[in-house]
């Protein structure tokens, strides 16, 4: 909205609405705080009315004048309520299934803030604006602060990076973000304010909501130490940062008596010499005399001016702070959304708590008004408690300009919705017709045979910007000649794919494997490029030389992929949420992969629980991690065990298993088939292995033998049990293809056998087994352990666990652990072992053992220590328990007792320590059995159960 605009809008009808929507937003607080069935010990319900009675006509700006329908709002926790209130009379609440409340409807969910959503009902507001609220729309979830505004400048880029790259996204779009002054303070925010600046994002504005108390009290800054108030110190902070600053000190009561003579220095005074305490203070207090005596102890001129003011008239001015003032709010709104390359940063001096009788109160913050007050709030506004949340009447000024507004709301809304959807859809759609996303990458693995799993990481990205990037430019990948090739026909099948891909990293690209990926496709604003070379052809490029240093200059092409960070892992995890929410928000499903030194995820946590509470759609490949990055010692080696709703976390020890595992999460992306799922962690390491180990192991499993006769059992090669089997080497096995299919879908359900005994002579479960669980690098001493215990006669299956969360974790327990306990066959069955008469004649006594468990992880032993829990057996977990130090690593898994030697002896230990259970059977009972007497069928437990016991 223009000036010229803002002058065509009855300032009357906007405070008049906003006044309602202030008085609407304090009953609804108030009804939640006294509900019927509340129960003794409950904790308080809270609502936070002062913080949102600081914001209201800041918001009342913002959602009744200046918003457009394109634009998103983060907007500080506390002020939840009073959005609710102004979507309530905008009409403007809608379900997930599109359908809009009517206005009963709305008044009902107006009566249910923080109330427990029963089931089959979505309007419920949550405690802070919420994904599922029914006025969510273009929204950003605000449960923590400081983080909602730093997702919002990486939205921005995501709009644009996408229109750069050619797809349909809203040009127009702002993005506006609403903080506390004491939110401002977490260090989130300040990481991310160059950010804006350097990467020109004019459609970017922050809001300061500038009360100057915190949680508890006023908010006192070391002013002789700054000598600077806290409005100045934050505004010097952005103009540093690029961004520009507008400061909402003063309405337009105090602009006039600043006409006036002595105006001036009343300006100087309440600008530079009143201190933010002083200023609470005497809003607090409420006294003209004390406001007068203070100010003119500060300036004759300025008391003289305030002498011939009436006592009333004074308290107006001391009161009159810009961001209660709608005029002059809307005026600094629509100024901030001019420049379409510079950020605006407005501080918002307000009051807590205007309109209450907790006025300013140092103590205010998580008050409640008195019903009384309440009542007389309501009354006040036309309102009473038998329709606290009523509209205005049909044919006031008020209904028609809220009715002319939604209208433009709803519609915009439904178009948009409607829009993303037909977009998200076409794009599966293009990857249907051209064949469906294949489930590898095929990476010829002949020319690796020595490779971790990071370099892989690096080769499969580097295939996918290739194929994304066909034809659109850019320095060549894979050889000089490689962007001058067409696509083959499997390649093809990938591009629609590989057109959404994209990746970024926090100043680690050049030493985690994508140099190739970076080389002249940094994305961000055109500039000069090094060398005066813009071309990519490849002539002019020294491929070797790239690859190590690639250019980084940044550019606005198509063929752009990467988004480069300096050192802030969390800055960079904002921007692959916001990246990877743009296929939810406007049906392009970006597929962000962010790659980040494993140990650093914890900069981040806080970042990553948004991302997956928001549903975003994005890969993490967390490389190196765990102490297997041993020559960095103890600064980079603890591995948490990470397990958040939404998330699934991969650890690959084979290269093929990261082309797998890559391959299922963008397919599952495309289709829309990563419902639970949709953040994935994938974790590698710098541990080189040789790759065909792999296929070696894998054939000598007896269901992997072409043909087997029955009764058979096998013998490894070079036993001492050969005259007891079959040599298994003289056997062929089924061809690769089909062991490597079943390996595959066994690897991306959760685990698979490397090493399976399975079929082998002298395998006696309950006597000699092991099984034995590895996770990542160290299953090369799991192999090691197992080919000793063999030596010893013991059985060691080695299974190879690629995600805890589907063996052991979250998403296995939706599936009662099926892959762990059907598939994989592991099982708390006892196994008999011997049988005697005991004294008693009638009595036969059994003995008999469980299979146990050892597990081992380059991590905490939480990744995978439930195990033996879950199946009900003796488990021992080798983990890492203490800082580590430098070295090679099997020096530093020897260190943290995660060598082949501990593993070794950790299963003869969980071997001998599994207990000899005696089970006794009586004459009779064994007569019944002989004679086919069961007794009658008995339930499963689960039968037994409650109906409806432990639903969800």
């Amino acid at each position: 909205m223009t000036t010229q605009s803002l002058e065509r809008v009855d300032l009357d009808v906007l405070n008049r609405i906003a006044d309602r929507a202030f008085a609407q937003m304090i009953a609804m607080i108030h009804i939640a705080n006294n509900r019927k069935d509340k129960q003794p010990g409950d904790p308080k319900v809270g609502g936070h009315p002062a913080a949102c009675a600081s914001c209201f006509h800041l918001l009342g700006a913002l959602h009744l004048v200046v918003r457009e329908v394109d634009d998103f709002v983060a907007c500080k926790p506390h002020a939840s309520p009073i959005d609710h209130a102004y979507h309530n009379l905008l009409r403007l609440f809608r379900r997930q299934d599109g359908t809009w409340l009517t206005d009963e409807d709305g008044k009902a969910a107006m009566e249910r803030l923080r109330k427990f959503a029963e089931a089959g009902q979505s309007d419920v507001f949550q405690s802070y604006h919420a994904k599922t609220d029914p006025d969510s729309f273009h929204f950003l979830p605000s449960g923590t602060v400081g983080i909602p505004p730093v997702n919002s400048i990486y939205l921005a880029l995501a709009h644009r990076f996408a229109a750069d790259h050619g797809h349909e996204v809203p040009k127009h779009a702002h993005f506006w973000s609403l903080m506390g002054d004491s939110e401002f303070r977490e260090g989130s925010l300040l990481e991310a304010m160059p950010e804006a600046a350097e990467r020109e994002l004019g459609n970017v504005t922050w809001i300061i909501d500038y009360n100057r108390q915190s949680l508890d009290g006023t908010r006192i800054t070391n002013e002789g130490g700054t000598d600077l108030k806290d409005c100045d110190r934050i505004e010097r902070t952005a103009l540093a940062n690029g961004w520009k600053v507008i400061q909402l000190r003063h309405g337009r009561y105090r602009q006039e008596l600043f006409e006036l003579e002595g105006g001036g220095e009343l300006r100087r005074v309440i600008e530079h010499d009143l201190t933010d305490y002083e200023f609470q203070l005497l809003l607090f207090r409420r006294d003209a005399a004390q406001t007068r005596s203070m100010i003119g102890a500060k300036s004759a001129e300025a008391g003289k001016l305030l002498e011939s003011l009436s006592d009333e008239e004074v308290l107006r001015a001391i009161g009159d702070v810009g961001a209660h003032d709608m005029e002059v709010v809307i005026e600094a709104l629509e100024q901030s959304r001019t420049e379409p390359e510079v950020p605006y940063l407005i501080i918002a001096h307000t009051i807590k708590g205007w309109g209450l009788e907790c006025f300013a109160d140092p103590a205010n913050h998580s008050s409640l008004p008195s019903k009384q007050e309440v009542t007389e709030i309501l009354e006040r506004n036309g309102l009473s408690w038998d329709d606290p949340f009523a509209h205005f009447d049909e044919g006031s000024d008020e209904a028609a300009f809220l009715a002319e507004r939604q209208e433009r709301f709803r519609d915009g809304i439904e178009d948009r919705t409607d829009r993303a959807r037909r977009q998200r859809d076409g794009y599966r759609q293009r990857a249907d017709d051209a064949g469906g996303t294949p489930e590898t990458l095929a990476i010829d693995l002949s020319m690796f045979p020595m490779v971790h799993t990071q370099q892989m990481w690096g080769q499969l990205a580097a295939k996918l910007i290739r194929i994304g990037t066909h034809g659109q430019g850019g320095a060549p990948l894979g050889g000089a000649a490689s962007a001058e090739k067409e696509l083959t026909e499997f390649e093809a099948r990938w591009q629609p794919a590989a057109e959404l891909f994209m990746t970024l990293s926090p100043d680690v690209g050049t030493s985690t494997n994508i140099a190739p990926t970076m080389n002249s496709r940094i994305y961000g604003p055109g500039g000069e490029v090094a060398d005066g070379d813009d071309s990519g052809n490849a002539d002019s490029h020294d491929n070797e030389f790239k690859a190590r240093h690639p250019e980084l200059a940044t550019r606005a092409q198509a063929f752009t992929r990467h988004v480069r960070f300096e050192i802030a892992e969390a800055n960079a995890m904002s921007a692959a949420g916001s990246f990877g929410m743009m296929g939810k928000l406007t049906g392009v499903p970006l597929m962000p992969v962010m790659t980040v030194y494993d140990f650093f995820l914890k900069r981040a946590l806080d970042q990553l629980y948004y991302n997956l509470y928001w549903g975003a759609e994005f890969v993490i490949i967390g490389t190196p991690s765990g102490v297997t990055l041993s020559p960095e010692g103890a600064q980079h080696s603890w591995k948490s065990d990470i397990q958040m709703p939404n998330l699934i976390a991969w650890e690959p020890f084979y290269a093929v298993e990261v082309d797998w595992i890559l391959s299922d999460a963008i397919a599952r992306q495309i289709e829309e088939r990563n419902e639970g799922r949709s953040g994935v962690l994938i974790r590698g390491v710098t541990r080189a292995l040789k790759q065909s180990e792999m296929l070696e192991h894998l054939r000598r499993h007896a269901n992997h033998k072409a043909q087997l006769p029955a009764g058979v059992t096998l013998t490894p090669s070079d036993s001492e049990l050969l005259d007891q089997g079959t040599d298994e080497a003289s056997l062929q096995a089924k061809p690769d293809s089909e062991i490597l299919e079943s390996v595959r879908r066994a690897c991306l359900a959760g685990a698979y056998y490397l090493i399976d005994w399975r079929g082998y002579a002298g395998y006696e479960p309950g006597d000699n087994v092991v099984q034995l669980f590895s996770m990542g690098s160290v299953t090369t001493e799991a192999v090691e352990a197992s080919r000793r215990l063999l030596e010893r006669g013991i059985y060691a299956n080695v299974i190879v666990v690629t995600s805890p969360d589907l063996l052991c974790g979250i998403l296995a327990d939706q599936e009662d652990y099926r892959h762990l306990r059907v598939e994989l066959g592991i099982d708390g069955d006892l196994h008999l072992s011997t049988a005697e008469v005991v004294a008693e004649a009638e009595l036969i006594g059994l003995a008999g053992r469980r299979v146990p468990i050892v597990a081992v992880c380059d991590g905490e032993a939480g990744l995978l220590d439930n195990l033996g829990s879950i199946v009900g057996v003796r488990q021992v977990t080798c983990a890492v328990r203490r800082f580590s130090k430098c070295g090679r690593p099997d020096q530093v898994y020897t260190y943290q007792h995660l060598d082949a030697d501990a593993l070794f002896d950790a299963c003869g230990r969980v071997l001998a320590e599994t207990a000899l259970e005696n089970i006794v059977v009586s004459e009779s009972l064994r007569a019944r059995l002989a004679n086919g007497e069961s007794g009658g069928p008995r339930p499963h437990w689960r039968e037994l159960w409650p109906a409806g016991q432990g639903d969800s």
